[in-house]
């Protein structure tokens, strides 16, 4: 993913962090690799988060371009990353091409 969406995400990890919230369990794995040390588990922390909420950003994005791919041809093609990748490129060269 691009470093506008990384971007987004870690403002995402930011507002969570702003309104209280918290993922208990990347936080004792922040605390465990940090050694308890509550300042560099906070750092930890929002790398953790970050990774997490990138992953599932990327999933959620993939479900909805296939979905997409699907209902466009009539549910009949189901892709994998390398098929989608191809479907892509060639459904936006020939939308250029208009």
């Amino acid at each position: 993913m691009s470093d506008t969406s990384s971007n987004m995400v870690r403002a995402l990890v930011l507002r969570e962090l702003e309104a209280g919230k918290r993922d208990d369990g990347l936080w004792l794995q922040a605390m465990s690799e940090s050694k308890m040390d509550t300042a560099k588990a906070q750092v930890r922390y929002v790398a953790l988060r970050t990774q997490a909420m990138q992953g599932d950003v990327k999933g959620l994005l993939l479900k909805q371009i296939r979905g997409a791919v699907a209902k466009d041809s009539g549910g009949g093609v189901r892709l994998n990353n390398a098929g989608l990748a191809d479907y892509l490129k060639a459904k936006t060269t020939s939308s250029g091409n208009k």
